[in-house]
């Protein structure tokens, strides 16, 4: 060999050995996250089912006074990735029912977290977006609220029946499965959430 070519020799083996060492590194590196995330993910799973209080309030049902017949319901527009961000507090398509007992008060809280803008309808079905009860829509629900935004509305669930809660925004509901099950119950005597 020549004695010309032994330093270029030397700094690419040199180069092998480095980068193979980097390698061996971020493969290290890359076990070592995914056995920390892993652990903490398990770590949260058990203290979320180990610690849960006893009458723990039930997803979207913020409070309720059934002497008062009052529920609260918290509402988040694009909580979650899922359905890109179409859900409400994660989720879509029907997969959750809300009930409420007939007769009772609704007040909602309801924000934006997506990146487009959403609104809250009470109505007969994703594809039919009229409201069912008097007020029982975020103010402007054709044209929402832009992200980062927040409002309230309430009314009163009058008559029994099965309904959605759903993006009065057109298209979001129908297309996008931007909607949930909103049930006004005769005999319930308290408000709930069914979750799947």
């Amino acid at each position: 060999m020549h004695a010309s070519h032994r330093p270029r020799l030397v700094a690419l083996f040199g180069m092998g050995v480095l980068l193979a060492g980097c390698g061996s590194a971020v493969q290290a590196a890359s076990t070592h996250h995914k056995k920390h995330h892993a652990a903490a993910v398990a770590h949260v799973q058990k203290v979320s089912k180990s610690t849960a209080p006893t009458g723990a309030v039930p997803p979207f049902i913020a409070s309720q006074d059934p002497t008062a017949k009052t529920v609260t319901l918290s509402l988040v527009a694009g909580a979650t990735i899922d359905n890109q961000y179409y859900n409400f507090d994660g989720y879509d398509q029907g997969n959750a029912t809300i009930t409420v007992p007939a007769g009772w008060t609704v007040k909602v809280n309801f924000s934006n977290e997506s990146g487009s803008s959403h609104s809250v309808v009470i109505a007969p079905s994703p594809n039919v977006l009229t409201p069912v009860f008097v007020g029982a829509a975020s103010p402007d629900p054709s044209v929402g609220l832009q992200a980062g935004q927040a409002q309230s509305f309430q009314f009163v669930a009058q008559t029994p029946g099965s309904y959605v809660l759903a993006c009065g925004i057109p298209g979001q509901a129908s297309q996008d499965g931007m909607w949930v099950k909103f049930v006004v119950s005769a005999s319930a005597a308290q408000a709930g959430s069914q979750l799947p």
